[in-house]
């Protein structure tokens, strides 16, 4: 993966034995590709399964595109959800992936995170200009969250969202794309691109790719599925596309 010099450990993503270099920002890992002397950065927000290599070649894809700095930050610190929790077909399952939501990926705790990140990293990155976020699934929420009066970030954008409020879409004060799955619901993603297409002099796109499923651009995207690996990189270079516009 394309890489950032100063690093000051490595970590190895789930799923692989292969490590990563990764420095500390606001005390947290964060693995960092691109240019560091680029004019925009990125941060990109995982899904619950954490430095997932599919996850971080994403990554790599937006600071190719956009000839950026990306950053994506481990605010799980160093836990994630199990894969085996899905589906919570059991209460046993649904009990750990409730327990892992309510604690470990609590929104109010893990926006704080983000927030003291792009702070840090706006002072260790003076070159960059202008910042964006995007989230995958859980990410998504935190994106929007982050995304309203007073924001750190030029745009957003969310992909197979999650945790999806129509509240937040109304709250969003930036440009903002969103990039759907048919597992999401289709009446909210309406509702949200409705509210966002009515903010007037505020750009915005949301489509949903019909072929895929929640997490084709994460930690679930089977890379060697030829479709899945097309939408996978169409999705990455349509995030950078809007993205473009606004840094």
């Amino acid at each position: 993966m394309a890489g950032v010099n100063s690093s000051c450990c490595t970590r190895t993503p789930v799923g692989t034995t292969q490590t990563i270099p990764v420095q500390k920002i606001a005390g947290l890992d964060v693995y960092a590709t691109g240019n560091t002397s680029a004019k925009r950065g990125v941060i990109l927000v995982y899904d619950i399964f954490g430095f997932y290599p599919q996850t971080l070649l994403g990554a790599d894809r937006l600071a190719q595109h956009l000839d950026a700095l990306t950053l994506v930050p481990d605010l799980f610190e160093g836990t994630q959800a199990d894969r085996a929790w899905l589906p919570p077909d059991t209460q046993e399952k649904k009990d750990a992936l409730g327990k892992f939501f309510a604690e470990v990926a609590a929104p109010p705790k893990n926006v704080e995170k983000l927030l003291k990140v792009v702070a840090e990293s706006k002072a260790k990155y003076p070159s960059v200009e202008k910042w964006a976020v995007l989230g995958l699934c859980w990410g998504g929420k935190l994106s929007a969250l982050v995304s309203a009066q007073g924001t750190h970030f030029a745009v957003s954008g969310q992909a197979h969202p999650s945790l999806l409020d129509t509240n937040d879409a109304r709250n969003i004060t930036i440009p903002h794309i969103i990039l759907a799955s048919p597992d999401e619901p289709k009446e909210v993603i309406a509702e949200y691109k409705s509210i966002l297409e009515g903010k007037a002099g505020i750009g915005s796109e949301v489509e949903t790719y019909d072929t895929m499923f929640h997490g084709w651009m994460g930690a679930r995207a089977n890379l060697d599925d030829e479709q899945n690996k097309k939408e996978f990189e169409r999705g990455y270079k349509q995030v950078a596309a809007f993205f473009e516009k606004y840094l």
